[in-house]
């Protein structure tokens, strides 16, 4: 199985993907929340989501919990204990998966979504071709 491999800044954790999974655009988003913004410190996230069986983790990764999303929902922030470097977050509500942050690997494709579009920027444009989601997908109403 070929794999695509990220670090984090100082590269004591290693985080590989498959291809197949890593290539899956369709789960690739930016994140506009808040809580987002917050812990990478920076205007969103860029991510993919990927089924726990396509990744290999080498290190020790340090765990947040964050229970202060809008849905009250306590997700897992993983990060580098060392260099601070956000890794991937899970979810009670999304089993089998692992959300990996994409500012670990040198070529990152382009999302299909982007969320919490309520809470981007005025003068942050859309990106071309994604679907705009006002906060969650699954929250939309």
């Amino acid at each position: 199985m070929d794999f695509i491999v990220g670090k984090c800044l100082c590269e004591q954790i290693t985080i590989s993907i498959t291809k197949e999974a890593y290539s899956a655009t369709d789960r690739t988003y930016v994140c506009h929340c808040k809580n987002c913004r917050q812990c990478g410190g920076s205007l969103s996230a860029v991510a993919v989501i990927v089924p726990i069986s396509a990744i290999q983790i080498t290190g020790e990764p340090k765990i947040y919990q964050d229970g202060e999303t809008d849905s009250g929902t306590v997700i897992q922030r993983a990060f580098c204990s060392n260099c601070g470097s956000q890794l991937y977050t899970t979810s009670p509500t999304m089993p089998g998966v692992k959300i990996i942050k994409l500012g670990l690997f040198d070529d990152i494709p382009k999302p299909s979504m982007e969320l919490y579009c309520k809470e981007r920027p005025s003068w942050e444009k859309p990106i071309d071709g994604t679907k705009q989601f006002h906060a969650m997908p699954t929250r939309q109403s």
